[in-house]
């Protein structure tokens, strides 16, 4: 990538900052909640930042660097707009946990439908037909779990913001090295948006993203994965990079969920049983400790996605096995130290 990219996306990390302390002028607060960290009314408008930072940083390149702008990435941007919105309705009025799943499921399957999906996986065996239907709701599924994955652990200062953030610059990484310059350079605006809000959360947690900013980041990060891994899923990008590089997310959703589940309890319910929320509580730690330790492994974990990258295309399945045998086993060793803890 030239150091014109790089210096716009650091400007636009700037606007992004800016927008984001004015948006406390007029933005809607969150109230502290029983499932919440949180002990005073806070701003939300990180989100809408964000967006407005990513486009902002869209339009410029396309008028300054045209060759970084490709119409096939029209559509993850819109998709990931049409979330940032409906987190913005919910942040303001409150949507239905069930209605909202609907709407996203609804969005998810339409994108697949007509403009994306993955319809092969990459096995140590030769690729896995999973065919047009299987196609689309795989990779719609993928979409749905990426966004409330990254919704999900939105509960700790900078957690999920710099955790969205590393993972973007891991994809943009993942990009140029399969020479899919238009996506990395999305990838790194993206990115750069979210530093821009980072300060603005993390220390004191003066202003939210919201789910507006959550399911917009996480929206735009699974859409730009599907266009790189393409029908095939090995094309310009391995669509086994996606959940690798989100893999401690996507860790303590699932088995969080799953330990709701054998208890007979709802899985649509807020809590604060997510480890990161229990780990949190049962000392009294900083929200920036365990922001950091979480951005650690994000950043193990994308660093194993751009290792397997260069790895022959009928090893990423094994590696993407192993990587999550790994975050399992990581994930259970500290929810019993957390309990051992009290």
């Amino acid at each position: 990538m030239a150091l014109g990219p790089l210096l716009l996306a650091a400007s636009i990390g700037a606007v992004a900052a800016t927008a984001t302390g004015l948006g406390t002028l007029s933005a809607p607060c969150d109230p502290p909640k029983d499932r919440g960290l949180h002990s005073r009314p806070t701003p939300t408008s990180g989100g809408v930042a964000i967006l407005l930072a990513v486009g902002l940083g869209v339009i410029l390149t396309a008028v300054f660097f045209p060759s970084l702008v490709e119409k096939r990435l029209a559509a993850p941007l819109i998709l990931a707009s049409l979330f940032g919105v409906l987190g913005l309705v919910d942040d303001m009025f409150g949507v239905p946990a069930k209605a909202k799943l609907a709407l996203q499921a609804l969005a998810a399957l339409i994108f697949c439908a007509f403009v994306v999906r993955v319809e092969s996986l990459s096995t140590p065996f030769g690729g896995l037909d999973l065919g047009p239907v299987g196609g689309v709701l795989g990779s719609a599924l993928w979409i749905v779990v990426a966004i409330n994955a990254v919704n999900f652990m939105d509960g700790v200062n900078g957690l999920a913001a710099g955790a969205l953030m590393i993972a973007e610059i891991a994809l943009g990484l993942a990009a140029v090295h399969s020479g899919e310059r238009p996506i990395a350079a999305l990838s790194f605006i993206a990115a750069a948006a979210g530093a821009g809000f980072l300060p603005w959360n993390l220390p004191g947690g003066r202003i939210f993203q919201g789910d507006c900013g959550a399911l917009f980041s996480g929206g735009l990060f699974a859409g730009l994965v599907l266009v790189g891994a393409g029908p095939s899923g090995e094309a310009g990008l391995s669509v086994w990079f996606g959940p690798l590089a989100l893999l401690p997310l996507l860790t303590d959703v699932f088995l969080t969920l799953l330990s709701r589940a054998r208890r007979g309890l709802s899985l649509l319910d807020a809590h604060r049983e997510h480890l990161f929320q229990r780990w949190l509580l049962a000392k009294p730690r900083s929200h920036a400790r365990v922001a950091l330790r979480t951005w650690r492994m994000m950043m193990l974990a994308g660093t194993t996605g751009l290792v397997m990258l260069a790895t022959p295309v009928r090893f990423h399945a094994l590696l993407f096995a192993i990587a999550l045998a790994c975050s399992i086993a990581s994930w259970l060793w500290t929810d019993r130290q957390v309990k051992r803890s009290g």
